[in-house]
């Protein structure tokens, strides 16, 4: 019996082993025993485990790697099993068709997961060179089909996987038998990225260890036995996103000095995924149509699209530079006789909540479908209709309820040889937080300086793993200097996230020379972290920015002048509405309330007819071209309103009715401002919902992000 269920069953919290004390992770143990304990402070979610324990491979789950010979053996599905609670993969040198070869092998997942944080538990065969065991992510592709891996034909064609979604590999290891030395990072198969990697020496790799990468929107974490070992900034690094199958394998890779010590095995304990909520962030791979095959050589062309799927008359979708909304590329949708096609991504593992799925398009209208939809997410299917547009246009659906960790978002054409479709910059995020608003800078990879004299070293928590920065101080004024990049004008909160103990001082944050916010004690009688507020700052550039941390003092109880810093964290500052310089249409007000059981003060515009409008004042920091971000306050009694910004309308009418009162975020679409300064937001009743008491619209906070060019 599994220790849980698979695919899509309950999802209990869980806190992957890196962040488990040391006590609670069996890493060396000589036997397997998985760990499997609650997360009391949330965050981290299960979505997936095999624990190995059925004696028998789940194929629904799984693919094998069989085929063979290429250069170096064979891959055998016979070479992969269970028991004894244990995945093995054997290597053996066997005669195949009156040859003799060394055979391995390996399994793949069907299904493909993005963001998260990835965890197994291994004992590598170590007892003669040859075997290649590994521990990884990557999307599959059609060619690989004859190569490697089972079942992948017949996934394709039913629509489960794409046909080329090679983008990313992400390696939490990759070993060499009777070496010491995993190697670890990424490597890209899309043109114009880098792959960092990192050779990392595991003393016994055929003893028991857990290895595990965690792969956000701002970095990739790699770690053995909860150890962070090797980390890709992806503000510094970026690496191409898309949502990629998960393996497990052990491959003939070299030479083997030895065949007495075969056969022999590399052994798995389990292999778990975990989601958690990455608010902003867009779920879709290959999101602006812009990654091109690498593997031109094996016939592919921009006919094929990475990450995404396509069903039905296939060949009626395509990449193209005939047109772009951003970059220069798109999806296009059009064939030279009619044609009903559906261009996909299943996405798996994302965290329940709200979300919000929108796309550039332009259309040739007529069609008898032209339509965005979002389905398998735990509700009714959405969709709106794409409308004719000869400029770049956005729809979107606002309020998407995930309720079991995925979805299918799809575009669908069904039209004659006269009509088309462009699609470009598609996004799916949670609502709740604009995209691009929280920027987190690990401490222990940034540009660093010291006061002279003194010293600076990364460390590491025995007890959670985690990695930070330390100054090691010995009097007041003593410093260390951060170099952060901010990557966009405006306002922003900072917080440091503190390593505090009994050693620890008090410390003056300074900002390119101006100090902000008061001193922080980092004495505490027990070590760990903290996270403190220190104040507000107004960036007028991007750019390297310096944080000074500077030695005030100490508690009289402190051993020392030291100073520690996990990270530095800028959270852009929204426009609240209740804060802004406000008018009305005549006749009308409008007042600031406090929603006590959300926390929240929004400000509301009581009106009784259409036309009706309230006008924000925003001051605007710099020049450039912003999306608009609003987070509405919707209830029984909201009417509809159309935005205007110095005059101009901007997106669609929004309708702010729901049946139960509550809060929505939507990106309204992009303004450019020519000059810094006071501009004007006016929101109009544009009518209501027939469910409607009222006209009245209210709102909590606006934000504008600065487009990158």
């Amino acid at each position: 019996m599994k220790l849980l269920p698979k695919w899509f069953k309950p999802k209990r919290m869980m806190l992957p082993a890196l962040l488990l004390a040391t006590a609670a992770i069996p890493a060396l143990s000589p036997t397997p025993a998985s760990a499997d304990v609650p997360n009391p402070n949330g965050g981290y979610t299960l979505y997936y485990a095999d624990e190995f324990t059925e004696n028998a491979i789940n194929e629904n789950d799984w693919m094998y790697r069989d085929a063979g010979p290429y250069s170096k053996g064979y891959n055998k599905k016979e070479n992969v099993r269970e028991s004894e609670g244990v995945l093995h993969i054997d290597m053996k040198k066997e005669q195949i068709n009156g040859q003799w070869y060394y055979t391995g092998g390996g399994i793949v997942t069907k299904k493909v997961f993005g963001y998260g944080y990835y965890e197994t538990k291994a004992k590598l065969f170590n007892a003669t060179t040859g075997l290649h065991p590994a521990f990884w992510s990557m999307g599959l592709s059609n060619h690989l089909t004859s190569n490697n891996i089972t079942a992948l034909s017949a996934e394709i064609a039913a629509g489960n996987l794409p046909y080329y979604n090679q983008v990313t590999e992400i390696d939490g290891f990759e070993a060499n038998s009777a070496d010491p030395t995993l190697n670890i990072g990424t490597v890209t198969h899309i043109p114009g990225f880098a792959g960092p990697r990192k050779g990392f020496n595991v003393q016994t790799p055929d003893s028991w260890h857990v290895y595990g990468y965690d792969w956000s929107p701002t970095a990739i974490k790699f770690y053995v036995d909860g150890t962070l070992v090797h980390m890709i900034d992806l503000a510094t690094t970026p690496q191409p996103f898309s949502p990629a199958n998960f393996w497990l394998t052990a491959l003939v890779g070299d030479t083997v000095a030895d065949d007495s010590k075969l056969p022999g095995d590399t052994q798995f304990d389990y292999f778990r995924y975990y989601t958690k909520n990455y608010s902003g962030a867009n779920m879709i791979g290959n999101a602006a149509m812009e990654y091109t095959p690498k593997d031109t050589t094996r016939g592919y062309t921009d006919q094929d699209t990475p990450s995404w799927i396509e069903t039905g008359d296939k060949t009626a979708s395509f990449m193209t530079t005939q047109d772009a909304h951003s970059g220069v590329r798109s999806l296009k949708h059009a064939s030279s006789s009619s044609y009903q096609v559906t261009t996909k991504q299943n996405l798996n593992g994302i965290a329940n909540g709200t979300y919000q799925l929108s796309a550039w398009v332009k259309s040739s209208g007529g069609q008898a479908q032209a339509r965005m939809s979002v389905s398998n997410y735990g509700g009714t299917e959405q969709y709106v209709d794409i409308p004719a547009a000869s400029t770049w246009t956005q729809v979107t659906l606002d309020n998407v309820q995930v309720t079991n960790g995925q979805a299918t978002v799809a575009f669908t054409s069904n039209a004659d040889s006269t009509q088309w479709l462009f699609v470009d910059d598609v996004s799916f995020s949670d609502v709740l937080t604009p995209p691009e608003k929280e920027f987190v800078h690990e401490a222990e990879i940034l540009p660093t300086t010291v006061s002279t004299g003194d010293t600076q070293a990364n460390y590491k928590d025995s007890i959670t793993g985690a990695s930070f920065n330390g100054l090691a101080s010995n009097g007041i004024g003593d410093f260390v200097e951060y170099t952060v990049n901010v990557p966009q004008p405006g306002t922003y909160t900072v917080y440091a996230r503190n390593r505090v103990a009994p050693s620890k001082g008090t410390y003056q944050l300074s900002v390119n020379g101006t100090n902000l916010g008061s001193t922080v004690d980092q004495y505490a009688t027990t070590a760990g972290f903290t996270e403190s507020k220190i104040g507000t700052v107004t960036f007028g550039t991007t750019g390297s920015q310096a944080f000074r941390f500077t030695v005030t003092g100490k508690n009289a109880a402190s051993s020392s002048y030291a100073l520690a810093y996990d990270s530095i964290k800028l959270v852009k500052n929204d426009y609240e509405f209740e804060s802004l310089p406000v008018s009305v249409s005549t006749g009308d007000s409008q007042s600031n309330y406090t929603d006590t059981a959300a926390g929240v003060t929004f400000n509301n515009l009581t009106s009784n007819a259409i036309g009706d409008y309230v006008d924000y004042t925003l001051n605007v920091l710099q020049p450039g071209t912003y999306t608009v971000y609003v987070r509405s306050r919707v209830a029984a009694n909201k009417g509809i309103y159309q935005l205007s910004v110095n005059g101009t309308n901007l997106g669609s009418p929004i309708d702010q009715y729901a049946a139960a009162s509550g809060y929505a975020g939507r990106s309204l679409g992009t303004v450019t401002f020519s000059a810094a300064g006071n501009h004007t937001f006016r929101f109009t009743v544009a009518g209501k919902n027939a469910a409607s008491s009222r006209y009245d619209l209210g709102f909590d906070n606006i934000s504008l992000v600065k487009n990158k060019k």
